[in-house]
Formats: structure tokens, sequence, C-alpha cells
């Protein structure tokens, strides 16, 4: 295995507690046994909750709308960059997420240019990412039928890779080259997949060949969600058979939802994608149980 690293030392940020599911109708049991702690708000009433879903969908909606708004607007006056487009996305993350209830804890920066892999969690990572800093992804097809995200994502550059196809990773390569070689951002969801953060699913090697052809630096980061009156695992994490709208609808009514996000200062160059894989998956799950060990 040929790759270099250059490593900066720097603390991980405190991850807090996450408690028992409090919804709305939603009887879904917690997978994981890290992600079941004690409970740290009572659930709000219905009413209250109820009102938070009203304010908070108002305000994701205002986003939305004045995002696409200004994607058009920008059109009009001829062909956006790929880089103009990420600056958008990233301008109305960052104004829209405070509106969801949403707070971003960060530790590190990610790389100024080059491939970042991480972790997928949920809807929200995207939006999370680009609101910390301007930056294009590689994420599952599914995405793009999602409404809202979904939308915003695609008209922000998002390169869609469909994990059930083995052919399909080989087929978007060169789109991931382009980016790469354009000094874009990018960021990487290697998994091919959505999870409950319990671990990290296996890696899809083939989606780091564009970094090594280009001999691109390429770290990792890590993402991991909190919620004072719920738990993570099933009500910020998307995956499996859940459904958007319940899920999001749940999501907006707690307390508050905090996004914890780990950037390695460990920088690699690698000449073979398989050891590439193996070895960013090994940061990232170092990354993650860093933040579980950090809380207990």
């Amino acid at each position: 295995m040929d790759f270099s690293c250059h490593a900066v030392a720097g603390p991980l940020s405190e991850r807090p507690g996450v408690d028992f599911l409090a919804g709305i109708d939603l009887n879904m049991a917690c997978v994981g046994s890290q992600l079941i702690l004690s409970m740290e708000i009572a659930p709000a009433s219905l009413p209250k909750r109820i009102a938070r879903v009203i304010v908070r969908g108002g305000g994701l909606l205002w986003g939305i709308i004045c995002c696409l708004a200004e994607y058009i607007f920008r059109r009009a006056g001829g062909k956006l960059s790929e880089q103009t487009r990420i600056d958008v996305l990233h301008r109305w993350s960052r104004l829209t997420l405070p509106r969801m209830g949403l707070r971003i804890e960060v530790t590190g920066s990610p790389l100024d240019a080059g491939l970042i892999a991480s972790n997928h969690l949920s809807y929200l990572d995207i939006i999370v990412y680009s609101a910390i800093a301007p930056c294009a992804f590689v994420s599952k097809r599914e995405v793009r039928a999602w409404p809202a995200v979904g939308w915003i994502a695609t008209l922000a550059g998002t390169i869609y890779v469909d994990r059930s196809r083995r052919s399909e990773t080989h087929t978007i390569q060169p789109e991931i080259q382009s980016a790469l070689a354009g000094g874009l951002r990018l960021f990487l969801f290697p998994e091919g997949t959505s999870s409950d953060g319990s671990r990290v699913l296996p890696f899809h090697s083939s989606l780091f060949q564009p970094a090594v052809d280009l001999k691109m630096p390429v770290s990792v980061a890590s993402i991991a969600y909190a919620i004072p009156d719920g738990v993570a695992g099933t009500e910020a994490c998307y995956w499996g058979t859940m459904r958007l709208f319940p899920h999001l609808v749940n999501l907006l009514g707690k307390h508050s939802i905090i996004a914890k996000v780990s950037f390695s200062p460990n920088t690699f160059l690698f000449t073979d994608r398989k050891q590439a894989s193996l070895k960013m998956h090994e940061e990232v799950e170092h990354l993650r149980c860093s933040n579980v060990e950090v809380t207990q």
C-alpha cells in the first residue's frame, strides 16, 4: 500500500447523549446500543410539537424556494459553473438549517480541494456538509427522487450512483474525475446507502479510482446526529424502508437536532483503489468510535 499521510493533532468534539423515542404516532426501536442513552429533555406536548413542525416546515420551504429561485435567476444569465452551483447550495443550506432547528458542531476543517469520504446517515447529510463549506457530492441515486433535497442536490451538480448496478460505479468515474480535476471539494458516500449510524458499512472501492488516477488528496469525515428528546438512529438517520414525509414531520417536531461533524486531520495519496477503500473505511470508523468513547 502506497500512500502519504499528513497529520495535524486536533481534539474530537464531545457527542451529546440521545434518548428514547418521543415521536408523533411513531413506535420504532433503537438500533445500536450506543444510540440509547439517558433522557435529557422530556417530550413536548402534542400542540407544541405541531407548532414546531409548522414553523420549521415553513423555514424549510422558504429555504427551498429561495434556493431554487436563485438557481433560476442565475441560469437565465447563462450556463452556471460547477463552483457557482455549489456556492448557491452552500449559502441557502447555511441559512435554512437554523430555521429547521438544526445546529452544527464541527471539529477540524475539510480539505480545500480533493475527495472527502464520509459515512452516510440521512437526507440531512448533504445540507449539513454544504452548510459547512461549498462542496459537491457523490450520492446514491435515490436522493434524486427525494422532494426538495433531491431537486436542489441535482441542481447543485450531485453525481448519482445506482448501488443496485455494479457497473454504475465505473460509469460515473469520469464525472468524479472531472469534478476533482476542476479543483472542487467533493464529498463521497462510499457506503452507497444510508444507515442508522451504529457502524460504517463496507465501502465501494471503485469510487476511489478517480482520486487514485489524478493523485488527488483523500481525507475523511464523520457525521452523527443527536436529538435531546429522541433517538437519533431512527429519528434523524433515514434508512431502510422509512418513508420520507412522516420521518421529516416527526423530526421537525423535536426540541432540537444537533449534527456532529468531525474532519480528520490526515490526508492521503493512494496508488490503489482497494487500499484506499480499506484505509478510508478504517479512518471513518475511527472518527465515529472516538466520538462514542468521548460521550461515555
